[in-house]
């Protein structure tokens, strides 16, 4: 069987779909997938930026979703003594690797490589979901760095596990599918430091919606002054000079009274 076919499984197929619409978010392609429905309700994805932080947004979701399915596999690989989860062949056989109780743990914490990998990606998550947020907050600067460093550490992370299915004679593909979601996060990261400050940080673009957003956070966080609040004053004052008015013409009329 020819070696790229037999490392597919099936069950990759709802990870791959969200990387690969993530991808294709960062690329032109993106403009055309921001559908008008989509754009109506986020209107960030009229932006170059706005796509970026969409693109990204999906591709670390796809690597916390196929991080889950490997720490699963790890799981019931543990539960049941070993197992055959995904497709397995002579080169790709992620439960040879996964099963294996000599890599399949962090060394010294003992922590499953899965359950760090949802972590990594719920932390890429949480930087992508800030920045988008507010763009313009002093802090996004830091935010950037946090994200570009801590994706170069795990690049080096990825390069061990890579050797440790060199020493195994196997390929996880689940893991394989979570390192390439890693890597492109990375990327992505570095580009967004690249367009940070310059005129592809289209903030202006998004100042409207931004406000928006700030208005509504507010109103759901305390008292908000009713909108009516001045006409309601408007009203009143008219109402005065009215009744000012009317007592003016009734002392007019009941001067004109007395003199006849």
């Amino acid at each position: 069987m020819v070696a790229g076919l037999e490392c597919f499984d099936p069950n990759l197929l709802p990870h791959l779909a969200i990387f690969a619409l993530g991808i294709a978010m960062l690329t032109p392609l993106g403009e055309n997938l921001a559908l008008p429905a989509l754009r109506s309700k986020w209107p960030s994805l009229e932006t170059k930026l706005g796509r970026t932080f969409g693109g990204l947004l999906l591709i670390c979701f796809s690597g916390f979703t196929v991080s889950a399915h490997t720490l699963w596999m790890h799981n019931k690989a543990q539960e049941m003594g070993g197992g055959s989860f995904c497709s397995a062949g002579t080169v790709c056989d992620c439960a040879s690797v996964i099963g294996n109780n000599d890599w399949n743990t962090m060394p010294y914490l003992g922590l499953p490589w899965g359950l760090l990998g949802m972590l990594a990606f719920a932390m890429f998550m949480w930087l992508i979901i800030s920045m988008a947020k507010e763009p313009t907050a002093s802090w996004v600067l830091n935010h950037l760095k946090l994200g570009t460093n801590f994706g170069i550490l795990g690049i080096g992370v990825i390069l061990y596990l890579m050797y440790a299915e060199y020493e195994i004679g196997k390929i996880c593909q689940f893991c394989t599918v979570a390192h390439i979601a890693h890597i492109s996060a990375t990327i992505g990261l570095f580009r967004l430091s690249n367009m940070y400050g310059s005129s592809d940080w289209n903030v202006a673009g998004n100042t409207k919606s931004v406000d928006v957003a700030a208005k509504e956070r507010r109103k759901r966080g305390g008292y908000v002054a009713p909108k009516q609040a001045k006409s309601v004053v408007i009203n009143q004052t008219v109402i005065n000079n009215i009744s000012d008015s009317v007592v003016q013409g009734d002392v007019g009329v009941n001067k004109n009274h007395e003199e006849e």
